[in-house]
């Protein structure tokens, strides 16, 4: 296929097709490392919150904050995913510099305020009026093209949209030959886990609960691991592709893949050397039981009563009187529920749909607002728990002296007070000190940036008169007779003049004309200056005498050759 051809139609799909394959492959391995660290959490949540929302009876209780936590997951895989789609541009030979911070929030922001409307307009689009590969195109050149150097969401949406709309045909056979690769996948990986369990049992004589019954594992969960594993396998190269696809769409204007080409044809410089900050992720730690009740402490003003000694055959009794190591019939209602409600045994209740009230039957959007503010209210409420106990632990002695209630909490807020007094007097105190050590370090003050004038090669026979003006020529040539090269100084002395009869408007710059035409135009245009044309004609023999031939150049003559230029400046035309 001829090169302009295949700007117009686009590289044949399969060949797209391997090279991003190649580009996968020759990836270093911190490029991969970042769209894993992206991708792994993600589908990790999202197959747990499938298991959870399927099977355990109290899924309705974490609903919002299990919701919350997938959302927020989903984010940093789309940032993740962005790095890497930058970093196998970088790979393509395009070059990028280094990531700046407040590049790294716009691919935030722009992420967040476009990837999620694809989780709605992507199954809308599966209806025959819309066509899907145009939107699932849009949605994967976002992802290839937010590099956090747009300059706003609207621009970053039309790059996105105009290599969607590019080349249909091409993105319509991508899309189905990935979707095929990808249900390949899927089946592999399906077949393999399938048999997993009777491999274990004929190689090692691992007996499970699917050896005995291969068809329980074909349930919802398991198709959805697969499914994620399938995503895990593909999508890096699906992303690769439409970066490919986005790279040679937008060369058709810029030239950027002519320059890929040629630079790998030079020696290539030092590489920058990408460093990327991979962030632990901790899970939360297991739930403890919560402490036991503390037994009720005696007034302070109580008199002291002597003990008795237990009889002999006396049982043990608490401080309430029941004999030790009974608990209350609340006490043990909760005791059970909390054991119940743990997750080894929460797979074995039956799944009951709560009733809802009917203030509480609105709409999907009415109850989500609704539960978020529950959710709110209850870490509100355990946030304030927690300050409670803080504070009896903080105050314990203090409260074993007060009579009254009233007294003890007027003396825990004057104490709180105090400490919040006490610690903006601090943070006051570090911030002049900061403020007082920085301004004996002061910043160096920002330096005005000059353009530098390129250097002239006036050897160089493509160099033109209207490449700098009369005075930068005048300059130029008297800065070279200085240090002796008198041919240069000709020469510059001879585009001055150039210049200037360029600037009255007598002849007319083209790299084309000679010098014979230079002092034909002068006498079509200057004939009322006799004297004019003689001193050009004159400058004009001797300059090729001297440039192009072998006449020798001595100072005399280009200080002959220097006052004629000024005769020629000084002409009122």
């Amino acid at each position: 296929m001829k090169r302009e051809a295949r700007r117009h139609q686009g590289k044949p799909s399969l060949e797209l097709v391997e090279e991003a394959l190649h580009l996968v492959r020759s990836a270093s391995a911190a490029t991969l490392a970042m769209y894993y660290l992206g991708a792994l959490p993600f589908v990790l949540g999202a197959l747990w919150f499938w298991a959870d929302m399927s099977r355990s009876p109290f899924a309705e209780q974490h609903l919002e904050g299990a919701s919350l936590g997938l959302a927020a997951l989903f984010l940093w895989m789309k940032f993740w995913q962005g790095m890497y789609a930058r970093a196998l541009r970088a790979a393509m030979g395009r070059g990028q510099e280094p990531l700046r911070r407040d590049a790294v929030w716009r691919m935030v922001v722009t992420h967040a305020a476009l990837q999620p409307a694809g989780l709605f307009l992507l199954p809308l689009a599966l209806v025959p009026v819309l066509p899907f590969p145009l939107v699932f195109a849009f949605y994967q050149n976002l992802a290839a093209l937010a590099d956090g150097e747009a300059a706003g969401l609207g621009v970053l949406v039309k790059r996105a949209a105009r290599q969607a709309l590019l080349w249909r045909r091409q993105n319509s056979v991508l899309f189905f030959i990935l979707l095929g690769f990808g249900w390949l996948v899927f089946l592999n990986w399906a077949t393999v886990c399938f048999l997993l369990p009777g491999l274990l049992k004929m190689l090692f004589g691992v007996e499970s609960v699917f050896t005995r019954s291969s068809i329980s594992m074909l349930n919802t969960t398991f198709f959805a691991a697969m499914a994620g594993l399938t995503y895990l396998c593909v999508d890096p190269i699906l992303k690769a592709v439409y970066s490919l696809r986005c790279f040679y769409g937008e060369s058709v204007q810029s030239g950027q893949d002519l320059k890929a080409e040629l630079r790998q044809l030079v020696p290539a410089g030092a590489a920058p050397v990408a460093v990327c900050v991979f962030l632990a992720l901790t899970g939360p730690a297991g739930g403890a039981s919560p402490p036991a009740a503390s037994a009720p402490a005696a007034p302070a003003n109580a008199p002291a009563a002597a003990p008795r000694p237990p009889a002999p055959d006396a049982p043990q009794r608490g401080p309430d009187g029941r004999p030790a190591g009974l608990l209350s019939a609340p006490e043990l209602d909760r005791k059970i529920r909390e054991v119940v409600q743990q997750p080894k045994y929460t797979w074995r209740m039956p799944r009951a749909k709560p009733a809802e009230p009917e203030a509480r039957r609105g709409g999907l959007i009415g109850r989500f607002f609704e539960r978020m503010g529950e959710l709110l209210g209850r870490w509100a409420r355990a946030v304030g728990d927690w300050l409670v106990k803080l504070l009896r632990r903080l105050f314990s002695g203090q409260s074993q002296t007060q009579s009254g209630g009233s007294g003890y909490g007027w003396m825990v807020l004057l104490q709180l007070l105090l400490y919040a007094l006490i610690a903006a007097a601090v943070v006051g105190l570090g911030f002049l000190l900061y403020r007082v050590w920085r301004g004996r370090h002061p910043r160096p003050g920002a330096i005005a940036g000059q353009p530098i004038q390129p250097a002239l090669d006036l050897a160089d026979e493509n160099l033109g008169a209207g490449d700098l003006p009369v005075d930068g020529w005048t300059k130029l040539a008297r800065e070279l007779l200085a240090r002796g090269e008198l041919r240069l100084a000709l020469r510059a002395f001879y585009l001055a003049s150039l210049a200037h009869l360029s600037e009255r408007n007598l002849i007319s710059l083209a790299r084309f004309k000679s010098n014979r035409d230079y002092e034909r135009e002068l006498r079509r245009r200057g004939h009322s200056f006799p004297e004019l044309l003689e001193v050009f004609g004159e400058n004009v023999s001797v300059f090729e005498r001297a440039w192009y031939g072998m006449h020798e150049v001595s100072g005399e003559l280009v200080a002959r050759f220097a006052d004629n230029v000024e005769r020629i400046r000084s002409r009122e035309c």
